[in-house]
């Protein structure tokens, strides 16, 4: 195929998908939702891991840039940032609860991989990345309800502030946080080992599913 019809597909198709599902709604959009977080989520975390693993844990994002490439370029600590950043948004975008915030802080990281990658003179790479970051606003369009208050806020801005929080209770919410916080100290352990770092971060992955499935047992009547 033309690399050029092949670049303008990656874009036009995800647009296409976000128009037909935010339009008919339904079982087309929970579908769009629920494929387009899973898909970006898993993105986001296997290229997190594979920076922060010295490229030893195989991520679905490429090409490879290994440490010593990033060392000539003085990045090593910037890769580190990029990593972690990437690990983050990954699990928020796999929450239910926190998928928003992870698709807000999706969009400047796919504008960044986007005008890297073309000012390397990538080809393919740039196009895409545009059709994930399509995919990422359609999120984002989605949860417009929620997100409308900070382009629109409201008249009354103490009746937003008097509405109650929605929390899971102390107990989960205390895990949760805490499974993160060790998912993501975990991330930052190959230096000592890749072992290490493996195993600390599928106890954080097992806290959290833990978190996850006391929250839902706490939400139902």
């Amino acid at each position: 195929m033309n690399p050029t019809y092949l670049c303008l597909a990656t874009i036009l198709v995800p647009i296409l998908a976000t128009a037909v599902a935010l339009h008919f709604g339904g079982w087309l959009r929970k579908l769009y939702v629920w494929g387009s977080r899973l898909l970006l989520g898993a993105l986001m975390l296997g290229g997190g891991l594979y920076k922060l693993s010295d490229n030893h844990l195989p991520g679905l994002m490429g090409p490879p840039m290994d440490h010593a490439f990033l060392a000539q370029h003085q990045l090593e600590l910037f890769a580190q940032f990029i990593g972690v950043a990437q690990l983050l948004i990954g699990l928020l975008l796999l929450t239910g609860r926190f998928a928003l915030l992870g698709a807000v802080l999706l969009v400047p990281m796919w504008l960044n991989i986007i005008f890297l990658t073309w000012s390397q003179h990538w080809t393919g790479t740039p196009c895409l990345v545009t059709g994930f970051l399509v995919l990422t606003i359609g999120l984002l369009l989605h949860d417009f309800p929620r997100l409308k208050f900070l382009f629109y806020p409201p008249e009354n801005a103490s009746e937003l502030r008097a509405l109650p929080l929605r929390t899971a209770g102390l107990g989960p919410e205390s895990l949760w946080w805490l499974a993160l916080g060790i998912t993501l100290s975990g991330a930052l352990l190959y230096p000592v080992s890749l072992a290490v770092m493996v195993r600390v971060m599928a106890l954080g992955g097992v806290l959290l599913l833990g978190a996850t499935w006391w929250s839902g047992r706490r939400s139902q009547p």
